[in-house]
């Protein structure tokens, strides 16, 4: 394949209104990314168009999941392999004390906030022209390190690397190179999106599951690195709402005689069976609640298919955390609190006697409580805000 076939396409957005400073530094920041992108990757054309939105940010401080969702429908309506929005709002923060950018591999997509990469945002003068050129540098170096991890690179305990975290905008101004085997890394994955999509191809004409199946299929290790990037096991901390409805739920019927009875009445298909309903019927519900499914507005698209199905796996996986969490400490409070005396007594469908009944009859309490404790705790994810939700399943990274 000829590096005239090797196409990249970046689609930058940029939001809301710019003073004279700004502007001149995004300009310039593209061009040192362009140019970056030019010498350390060779093999590829690169092409990096940008695109005006200025009715898209009208206060001081926005949701980074408001602005990642408009890159991710321009992504979608533009056929670009990635997109990068940038405004001069300030961005919220949900997992530090302050948000520089957003990345979001689900959905490849970034968003950078200029404000907090100005000098003057720590009470530095500075004249407009180092102004420029400090805004330009940090921002280029954050749109590098964005595409590295979109890439699906890790972070590096360097400083000088640009898959460091950095704790400062002052730290972005050290971040300048990459290591050879950083280097490599990303041509193997920019081979493969460069390669033509699924619904480029020639006969490629098929129905939608089909298209489904084989964009899964091609692009497994992506949506699984989405899955992990997403870090889901960190849910039932983040998804306070689903958690402490779930968790009520659990205490309220553990501490119920009738519960205890109606579980252990239960044979083992039936108890199996509501423990998968409650996995699929709340990550349904939830994708469904939250709006996380992105329709095909055009035509089918791999790119949609891989956002979609992460998006899936993504909940799915939370949910299968917060049942095993809420699993092991219904088996821990039964172990602890309830006797096989106590529990004769509470379940008296039970046809053996105290002396038989262990660690058994205990877990499949456990189960049955923890399933109905997270269908009730799908619930509380009504009182998340919809930005706040897609901020948790969606950006795996704040710089």
């Amino acid at each position: 394949m000829s590096v005239s076939d090797r196409l990249v396409e970046i689609g930058v957005i940029v939001t809301g209104t710019l003073d004279a400073v700004d502007e001149a530094a995004v300009r310039r920041g593209l061009d040192q990314f362009r140019e970056f992108l030019r010498v350390r990757f060779p093999d590829f054309r690169w092409e990096v168009k940008t695109t005006r939105r200025p009715e898209s940010v009208a206060s001081k401080r926005t949701a980074p999941s408001a602005l990642l969702q408009q890159a991710l429908n321009e992504r979608d309506e533009q056929h670009w392999d990635f997109a990068f929005a940038i405004t001069a709002a300030e961005l919220e923060s949900h997992y530090s004390h302050h948000c520089f950018a957003a990345l979001s591999r689900p959905w490849d997509s970034a968003v950078f906030s200029l404000s907090l990469i100005d000098p003057r945002a720590i009470g530095r003068d500075a004249e407009s022209e180092l102004r420029i050129a400090t805004i330009a540098n940090r921002l280029s170096r954050l749109m590098l390190h964005a595409l590295s991890h979109l890439l699906g690179l890790v972070r590096d305990s360097n400083p000088t690397n640009l898959l460091f975290h950095p704790s400062s905008a002052e730290q972005l101004d050290e971040m300048e190179e990459l290591t050879d085997s950083q280097v490599e890394q990303q041509i193997s994955a920019l081979v493969e999106i460069a390669d033509q999509r699924l619904e480029e191809r020639s006969g490629s004409s098929t129905t939608w599951i089909n298209f489904m199946l084989r964009s899964a299929v091609i692009n497994a290790r992506e949506i699984w690195q989405a899955i992990f990037a997403a870090r889901p096991w960190q849910f039932p901390r983040r998804l306070s709402g689903l958690t402490l409805a779930a968790v009520s739920t659990l205490v309220v019927l553990l501490l119920t005689a009738e519960s205890w009875d109606l579980a252990l009445s239960q044979s083992f298909a039936s108890t199996t069976g509501l423990v998968v309903v409650s996995w699929i019927g709340t990550t349904t519900y939830v994708v469904f609640r939250q709006q996380l499914i992105v329709p095909n507005r055009t035509r089918q698209s791999e790119q949609m298919v891989v956002t979609n199905l992460s998006a899936i796996g993504i909940v799915f996986a939370g949910m299968l955390v917060t049942w095993l969490t809420l699993t092991v400490a219904a088996l821990a409070i039964a172990g602890l609190l309830f006797g096989p005396n106590l529990i004769a007594e509470w379940a008296a469908s039970l046809s053996q006697p105290a002396s038989q009944i262990g660690w058994a009859e205990r877990f499949s309490m456990s189960t049955f409580s923890a399933s109905l404790g997270l269908m009730i705790g799908a619930l509380g994810t009504s009182f998340e805000s919809q930005h706040y939700f897609r901020h948790i399943i969606f950006v795996d990274e704040e710089i």
